[in-house]
């Protein structure tokens, strides 16, 4: 069986503008036409992944300030980013630490990918030092969080400034313990990648590594290691309690930060207090007692003093993208971290929010006798209210329905990659069962590397990946590709703050992995042919 799906980066002129003239990544699609029924996926789907891909990536640019064209200088400072243009029903013309984290990292992706033959790199290099030069600035600023200068860092847990790089005073979820630890993790990532192609930092203020870290890096470590143990609030900004979120990227800012203060030498009591306190947070994540897996349940949960107040099903989109942000197959350094892409609970997570939302919004209605590895429209949680603008009645994501695909295609690319069997247990029942209906899962399942098997449960998964941005593709705007923070569950078409950038860079990060995995799939197809 071959999978004559190949896609790769193209260096081209394109009809899409992205700010500095920078050379558009498309995709080349060449599916000889003996596959084509066999697999969901079509050359116009393709071309579509190509455009809205390039429009999002355009769109990320447009929500910073200092490279957008759209933007007004004397409001968004240098390297912030908002969170959304709207300033009305709702408002969400503010920089959030840990939005502008996750948006950066798409934009070090994007360096790192095209590495080779980004002509106009130096641009988006300034971006990103751009963007830490404004985050010290942000650091050392009193807030109703707390100061920078007291013995836990408390003002670092302040969730979003004004987009003038000020301080918001109003009412807020606060603290926000998760930003300290993304941006440590988004700053790292951009280290790693001027080390990698032997670059060095452009920005006067920032210097070079050893400032970075000193100045921006080891505070926030030294927050996180103040301020684990404590409640706060999570991304969705709702709930002052204990969060998967929040723990889970907290330690991969621990090994990321313990990597960096290592690389520049800082003391070997500082280096055992981030190893203690990554000990620590680990084991406490993975006790029962905690509550992010519990016996009942086959998914992880997000919040767990909602589900022992029963208050919550603790199923959220919100673990998913933990084990995303939490795991760096880039740069290596996390496979110490727990609940990985191909963790049963991570799995099974995605299976439990199909399973329930496809009755939930009426827009998925129409897939309810389809198999259970089809995508449908996913939401944050079962008991949302929010609606985008005020509380009502939940709705589907683009961040939620993205992030699931992009769990997919990791879990492929980490299948290929491994060059090992696939051993299932009963832990993945609850994902796998649809994929192999006349297994039980009493015992643990072996799929042989290279055999029949093999590849037809990774076309299996890969449809099963696109087929969640299918359903992206029928509610985006299909003339300009826009996307908004949510769509609505009666007729599909969108509503909440317009023009999200967190929609952008989740998309795009999808994207980019359906790339790495449809490419190694191309190879493993191959070379399957000639051994047989």
């Amino acid at each position: 069986m071959q999978l004559s799906l190949f896609l790769a980066w193209a260096v081209a002129a394109s009809a899409f503008y992205i700010p500095f003239r920078l050379p558009q990544i498309p995709f080349l699609v060449s599916l000889d036409t003996k596959t084509q029924d066999e697999y969901m996926t079509d050359p116009q789907f393709e071309l579509w992944v190509a455009q809205q891909s390039n429009y999002s990536f355009q769109y990320i640019l447009e929500n910073i300030g200092g490279v957008s064209s759209i933007l007004d200088k004397s409001e968004v400072a240098p390297g912030v980013v908002i969170a959304s243009p709207s300033k009305e029903h709702p408002n969400y013309f503010y920089n959030w630490i840990r939005d502008s984290a996750l948006t950066l990292r798409s934009v070090i992706y994007y360096l790192d990918d095209g590495a080779e033959h980004l002509r106009h790199s130096d641009e988006l290099r300034a971006v990103v030092e751009q963007y830490m030069e404004i985050n010290y600035e942000l650091q050392r600023l009193s807030n109703p969080s707390g100061d920078f200068d007291d013995n836990t860092r408390s003002g670092l847990g302040e969730p979003k400034f004004m987009p003038d790089a000020s301080v918001f005073k109003e009412n807020w979820g606060r603290p926000q313990s998760d930003g300290p630890g993304l941006r440590v993790s988004t700053i790292s990532n951009y280290i790693a990648y001027l080390k990698k192609y032997k670059l060095d930092f452009s920005n006067n203020f920032l210097g070079n590594t050893s400032n970075v870290y000193y100045g921006i890096v080891r505070p926030d470590l030294e927050y996180i290691m103040a301020n684990w143990k404590k409640d706060s609030f999570d991304l969705w900004e709702e709930i002052n309690s204990v969060h998967l979120f929040n723990a889970l990227t907290q330690l991969r800012a621990l090994k990321d930060g313990h990597k960096l203060a290592k690389h520049v030498g800082d003391s070997s009591e500082f280096l055992n207090l981030l190893e203690t306190s990554f000990n620590e947070l680990k084991n406490y994540i993975l006790d029962s007692n905690t509550g992010f897996t519990q016996f009942s349940l086959p998914y992880l949960v997000e919040t767990p003093s909602l589900v022992q107040q029963r208050k919550r099903s603790g199923l959220d989109a919100a673990t998913l993208l933990a084990s995303l942000h939490a795991h760096n197959l880039e740069y290596g350094n996390t496979d110490v971290i727990p609940f990985d892409v191909e963790d049963g609970h991570v799995l099974s997570t995605i299976s439990a929010m199909v399973a329930d939302m496809k009755y939930r919004y009426p827009i998925n209605h129409d897939k309810i006798r389809l198999p259970q590895s089809i995508g449908v429209a996913l939401g944050r949680y079962p008991e949302d209210i929010y609606d985008g603008y005020g509380t009502s009645e939940g709705n589907p994501w683009f961040i939620s329905t993205a992030t699931a695909a992009e769990v997919l295609y990791k879990w492929i690319f980490k299948a290929l990659k491994s060059n090992e069997d696939i051993v299932l247990t009963s832990e993945h029942e609850h994902f796998f069962a649809p994929f192999f209906p006349d297994d039980k899962f009493t015992t643990s399942k072996t799929i042989v590397y290279g055999s029949e098997e093999f590849g037809t449960l990774l076309v299996q998964m890969f449809n099963y990946s696109d087929s969640f941005l299918q359903v992206i593709q029928a509610h985006v705007d299909s003339v300009s590709g826009k996307m908004s923070e949510q769509f609505n569950k009666y007729h599909g078409f969108m509503q909440g703050a317009e023009s999200l950038t967190w929609s952008y860079s989740a998309f795009y990060n999808s994207v980019r992995w359906r790339l790495k995995t449809s490419t190694e799939l191309d190879k493993y197809f191959e070379q399957a042919n000639r051994t047989h």
